[in-house]
């Protein structure tokens, strides 16, 4: 290749990159380490490998391209956002802060030191990195949102994201920025105040989708499904080809009982990406209000949520003994006082590590007790899948599987899931660590996980299956599944949840 050929490539493969269109940017890196081997080829490589969450092999491409150039402030970054990934966050901070030492300065390195100390759940320490990067860069849109995500999770005050807006009211003409400040007071419940910023970035830019269908979403949540009706058709007029907004206007047919027009958006997006779980859940729910037999093979609550009691672990004398451990484990995690912006518990918390990453032995001790649970259930799939040779949930069974995320939450009094769905899953679950009497013992279902309702009132349908938690049980089902909790009344709740996807 001549000097223009590679660099050429170089600039394909980072356009692709900004774009998302990881597999493209992959293929040209993969070209470029081998007719041009660089640092800066097999960094681009590693992006691509750990934007698609391919993070044993964005390491081996950062270390290739650290052999080449270890002073590659790049590739040096990258490799400390794919150790992270990997759970290997203090290593990560150790590259973060000589970077810094070195007199490296640029927002997403402040970004990722905080998100490294997240990950150690060192919560304190975090929120002053992103304090300080806001401090630097007042106007950088993922710092002001890392800012003002720890501050809810740590104290829940209204005034969480007072930089965030203090910097869309200096920048009033950076979208962007409005929108990520906006959608996090909606997720925080001051739907007013996001209606009020998305109206006036929208009274400077009418025409703009994303305000458009952003401000649909929280007329939608608010009850106000005609309104966000009429948005989100100007939206998709305007940009047809935006699939969040035509799932958004797909969602609001299905609230206001026209399913077939719902269906017509969803099935194209279905037939692009047929294992999106998105996509599924929104099939499954228009097939039901149309009255359609294909819901029921989708969605067969009986034959497919499960609950298995896993075994005592070697080395405990009883699953009671084990629930201790691992709840006084689980404890140690549970650094934060609210939950999550971006997750569907209320009243709670959630870990900041992907317990995969978690050396402590009763968390190890766990993911070896669910793994013949894990073994039934895709056996029950590969049953299914004789009969059923193209369906989504059994069809992808291979006989082997990973663990794409592993977390814990910890529900208070009058704390409950929103009914979800697991967009990053194939088989999902709830395990059961510790309950209250009022899950085990009251009246009412408190507490008890809930099938087939979607997260909003939709007309026909209802909850169609409810399972009792128990101490030491697993409940494993499709994540493409509509799931909640009925709230609990008193005490406190401890599950450890899992996502798994085929190996």
């Amino acid at each position: 290749m001549t000097p223009a050929e590679v660099q050429g490539l170089k600039q394909a493969a980072r356009t692709a990159l900004e774009s998302g269109q990881n597999e493209l940017a992959e293929r040209a890196a993969r070209r470029l380490v081998f007719e041009a081997p660089s640092a800066e080829a097999y960094d681009i490589l590693s992006c691509a490998l750990r934007n698609q969450e391919r993070f044993s092999q964005a390491l081996s491409a950062s270390d290739a391209a650290l052999r080449l150039d270890p002073n590659d402030v790049p590739a040096r970054h990258n490799r400390a956002l794919v150790l992270t990934r990997l759970g290997r966050s203090q290593e990560a901070l150790k590259v973060f802060d000589a970077l810094i030492s070195a007199g490296v300065r640029a927002p997403p390195l402040w970004l990722g030191r905080g998100s490294a100390l997240m990950e150690l759940s060192r919560v304190a320490d975090a929120e002053a990195a992103f304090a300080d990067g806001v401090r630097q860069w007042p106007n950088d849109g993922d710092l002001l949102q890392a800012f003002a995500s720890v501050r809810w999770m740590r104290r829940a005050k209204p005034d969480f994201a007072g930089a965030f807006e203090a910097a869309v009211a200096r920048n009033p003409e950076i979208i962007p920025l409005r929108l990520g400040c906006a959608d996090l007071l909606r997720r925080a419940g001051f739907a007013d105040k996001c209606e009020s910023m998305l109206r006036k970035g929208l009274a400077r830019a009418p025409d703009t989708p994303v305000l458009l269908s952003s401000l649909a979403t929280v007329l939608d949540e608010s009850g106000r499904c005609e309104e966000a009706l009429a948005l989100y058709e100007r939206a998709v007029a305007i940009a047809p080809g935006i699939a969040v907004q035509r799932a958004g206007l797909a969602n609001v047919y299905l609230r206001l009982g026209r399913a077939a027009e719902a269906l017509g958006l969803i099935l194209p997006l279905r037939a692009a990406q047929p294992l999106n779980q998105e996509w599924i859940t929104y099939e499954t729910t228009a097939l039901r209000q149309l009255g359609d037999a294909r819901y029921h093979d989708l969605c067969d609550y009986d034959f497919m949520v499960r609950a298995y009691d896993i075994a005592t672990p070697p080395g405990y004398t009883s699953v009671e003994a084990f629930n201790e451990e691992f709840y006084a484990a689980l404890m140690r995690l549970h650094v934060l006082d609210a939950h999550p912006l971006d997750q569907s518990l209320h009243n709670g918390s959630q870990t900041t590590r992907n317990l995969t990453h978690v050396a402590d032995p009763p968390v190890q001790a766990y993911f070896k007790a669910i793994d013949a649970p894990i073994q039934a259930y895709m056996e029950l799939m590969r049953e299914h899948a004789r009969t059923h040779p193209n369906h989504p949930w059994s069809s992808r069974v291979t006989g082997k599987y990973s663990i794409a995320g592993s977390w814990s939450v910890r529900l208070k009094a009058d704390g409950f899931h929103v009914n979800h769905f697991h967009p990053a899953g194939w088989i999902s679950s709830a395990y059961y660590v510790s309950l209250p009497k009022a899950v085990t013992e009251a009246p009412g279902q408190q507490g008890w996980i809930k099938f087939g309702e979607p997260r909003w009132p939709t007309p026909g349908c209802t909850i169609e299956k409810v399972v009792q938690p128990q101490a030491g049980r697993l409940v494993l089902f499709p994540s493409y599944m509509w799931h909640g909790t009925i709230p609990f009344s008193e005490g406190e709740r401890m599950t450890a949840p899992i996502d798994v996807v085929p190996a």
